[in-house]
């Protein structure tokens, strides 16, 4: 018997009407003896999935392959026709199905997103008169998408001291609830940009977002220096498809107005100076040679008419060995001279110049023997160590029982006694860094002493110099120096540049406080001085 299929008989009518719209019953007719052949007969031939939660929710469709012929049916291949991802095959019965029996062919949809797929599955056989049978699938996805407008964003050149915003739209074109779980910015170094509160107009954690609805996040470009800028925010929620959604930044400050300061170092200030001399046995020579170079020490006082006070104390007493020498002074050298003979060489051995400095120019009344009687609010103050040997004022003792402190505190004592760093500077004549020196009766290295003057700025001179003239000199010149320059404007700080007779000068700091550059080493005398900064822009 011969079974004339459904696609047989369509093949055999010609006319207009598509053989879909009928059903054809099978008919069976007597053949010649012998002849076998496969008939496949697949159902369903069509499946709709209908509406699944996309990213959670998946669906099989059972595809039943049946040989309706009385010989082998051979299913070659079975393939999806559109190549469409969200419909996969997860089970395949290739290879040969008997006379009369079925395979299942399973089909799994997995909808990635708000969406809607058609897709064509196709079965290949040895059925002669039917030998590609197609399957057609539909599904739909139910889903939040997530929207960020925009996705980049360039704020171009904004000018330091002004700001720019940004605002960003969190929109859901999907048809489910999108729930935004967390809300993260990051920003290049230094950071110029920043988010601003969300949770005043939204809420806290989570966000829930309907569909068609939006919110907005609004990004603050606050450049700080002139180099480029880059930011992006990261949204999590649970769209399916995109469950981390990204918007880049990207910005660059830009200066609106430089200015230029120009100075000559030809400047000097009134000093307070305090000599803390070390009264121990191994000083005899170098008093000796304090005292012969001293009048070189006052001659460039002298010479550059600024008003001046000079005290003495000892490294083991915070008491004047003498009054202090002014201006007013008759003989301010022989003044000078007497009172180091009458230090002498009979102090400790344990010399704590660090800490009796501080307590002179910390304790006492207004007499004018006394810290508070000797140092002017608008002279600088100039402390100058001379000792053979380290400080041992790590341990000291105060009225008040033992008092624990290190080179640092001594350093930031000095300084919180005046309004500007510019106003403060200590110097050393001592042992050599870091091993101390042989010549001329040898010193050991002052430590202690070389921590306070760097900290301070000041000159660290060697105690084995056979020349102390030279030594005096220099720290006359470096105490009446001007070493702070008022600028015209305010700067924006890290732009700021200083060159010293053209060449580039790192040796400074800015003050804001009294809007100043100060030198940590003081501009030779004649120097041109010259600062460069930009200014910040939409200040009131």
């Amino acid at each position: 018997m011969y079974t004339l299929t459904r696609s047989l008989l369509c093949s055999l009518f010609l006319f207009s009407i598509g053989c879909s719209d009928y059903k054809i019953s099978k008919i069976t007719e007597e053949v010649e003896p012998g002849v076998t052949a496969p008939e496949i007969e697949v159902d369903p031939t069509h499946h709709s999935y209908g509406a699944l939660s996309a990213g959670s929710e998946t669906q099989d469709v059972i595809i039943n392959i049946e040989n309706i012929g009385n010989g082998d049916l051979d299913i070659s291949s079975i393939y999806v026709h559109g190549g469409n991802s969200n419909f996969s095959i997860t089970s395949m019965p290739l290879g040969i199905v008997e006379s009369l029996s079925s395979v299942e062919l399973i089909v799994t949809y997995a909808p990635g997103t708000y969406e809607t797929n058609y897709e064509t599955i196709s079965i290949v056989s040895n059925d002669d008169d039917e030998p590609i049978v197609n399957v057609v699938l539909d599904g739909s996805g139910d889903a939040p998408v997530i929207t960020i407008t925009p996705d980049y964003y360039d704020f171009g050149d904004v000018y330091l001291g002004c700001d720019d915003t940004l605002s960003v739209e969190i929109g859901n074109i999907g048809n489910s609830n999108l729930i935004i779980s967390d809300i993260e910015f990051f920003a290049s170094l230094p950071v110029d940009f920043s988010m601003q509160d969300y949770e005043a107009g939204w809420g806290a954690l989570p966000i829930t977002v309907a569909p068609g609805d939006t919110i907005d996040l609004n990004i603050d470009y606050i450049p700080l220096d002139s180099h480029d800028d880059a930011g992006y925010l990261e949204i999590a929620s649970n769209d399916p498809a995109t469950p981390l959604a990204y918007a880049d930044q990207d910005g660059l400050g830009s200066i609106e107005a430089w200015v230029l300061d120009s100075f000559t170092q030809d400047g000097t200030v009134d000093v307070d100076i305090l000599f803390v001399i070390d009264n121990s046995g191994s000083m005899g020579s170098n008093q000796t040679n304090i005292k012969n170079n001293f009048d070189t020490f006052m001659n460039a006082f002298t010479a550059a008419g600024v008003s001046y006070q000079v005290a003495l104390i000892t490294t083991d007493n915070a008491d004047f060995v003498g009054g202090i020498i002014t201006n007013a002074t008759v003989d301010p050298v022989t003044e000078f001279n007497n009172q180091v003979d009458s230090i002498g060489t009979h102090g400790s051995a344990h010399e704590k110049g660090l800490w009796y400095a501080y307590e002179s120019t910390t304790t006492g009344d207004a007499s004018p023997g006394s810290a508070t009687g000797f140092q002017r609010s608008d002279a600088r103050l100039v402390v100058v160590y001379v000792s053979d040997e380290p400080d041992f004022s790590h341990y000291a003792y105060g009225s008040g029982g033992s008092t624990t402190m290190m080179p640092g505190d001594y350093s930031a004592s000095l300084l919180s006694l005046k309004s500007s760093s510019d106003l403060v500077v200590a110097h050393a004549i001592s042992g050599d860094y870091p091993s101390g020196c042989t010549a001329n009766g040898g010193a050991q290295f002052g430590d202690g002493y070389y921590d306070v003057v760097t900290d301070l700025g000041g000159t660290f001179m060697s105690i084995c110099a056979s020349d102390w003239s030279t030594t005096m000199d220099t720290l006359a010149r470096e105490s009446l120096a001007q070493m702070a320059f008022a600028l015209s404007d305010v700067p924006i700080e890290n732009t700021i540049t200083v060159t010293v007779d053209g060449t580039p000068s790192s040796d400074w700091n800015y003050e804001a406080s009294s809007n100043t550059i100060v030198f940590t080493v003081s501009p030779a005398e004649g120097s041109a001085i010259d600062i460069t900064y930009g200014l910040l822009a939409c200040q009131e």
